[in-house]
């Protein structure tokens, strides 16, 4: 079937609109996971019972179960509790929710992979233990971690695509309202596809820069 070419600056307009949403939504599921993930894994690291297994327990749960399920837990879950939000900060919260348990896992291996000798030589320098997490450990699991963190930014793109189910006005629910009215799918969502390659190529194109940078050698 040929495309209809066409059709592509007659529908540009809204799937920019959705495409600025997605940004939108991305840059703050990123932002918001990466804050939420350190916080996990430092539970899970801590060594404390009641840190470690609440935090463990939030990681399970949200890696076992799928992200629409989640979605629809808070969407309507709130709104049944008396404390509807809307579809966009529910779409937040679940992205947000979900991505942090990866990126707890993430951090978690990248902390654990640093040597106990690095560790012993900065105490044997008379340095705190704070001091020793945030000037040795912390730099170096992070240097580590970036390869896998740069795939879940990817994936969190990606999976903007599911909250449409809750009408966000993001780019697959516009692919979607455009596909109904004019019944053109095909030409549609291969428009779709093409923004999200365009999207996710950018970034895996930044990060491939920040890798080659700031890389490690093991």
């Amino acid at each position: 079937m040929p495309i209809e070419f066409s059709f592509f600056v007659r529908f540009l307009p809204n799937l920019l609109e959705g495409t600025v949403i997605t940004l939108e939504l991305s840059v703050l599921a990123i932002v918001a996971a990466l804050v939420w993930g350190m916080v996990l894994a430092l539970g899970m690291l801590s060594g404390r019972r009641a840190l470690a297994l609440p935090a463990g327990a939030f990681v399970q749960f949200m890696r076992n179960t799928p992200l629409l399920v989640q979605l629809y837990i808070v969407y309507f879950g709130f709104a049944m509790a008396g404390f509807g939000l809307s579809s966009f900060v529910s779409g937040l919260i679940a992205l947000t929710a979900q991505n942090s348990a990866y990126i707890a896992e993430i951090y978690r291996g990248g902390l654990q992979s640093i040597s106990r000798t690095q560790i012993d030589a900065g105490k044997a320098l008379g340095m705190s233990r704070r001091d020793v997490f945030e000037l040795i450990e912390l730099p170096l699991a992070f240097m580590r971690v970036v390869p896998p963190l740069c795939n879940q930014f990817i994936l969190i793109i990606k999976d903007t695509s599911i909250v449409s189910a809750i009408a966000v006005g993001e780019l697959m629910y516009q692919g979607k309202l455009l596909s109904e009215r004019t019944a053109a799918t095909y030409e549609i969502f291969f428009m779709v596809g093409l923004f999200y390659l365009v999207i996710t190529s950018v970034v895996a194109f930044g990060t491939r820069i920040f890798e080659r940078r700031f890389a490690i050698v093991h």
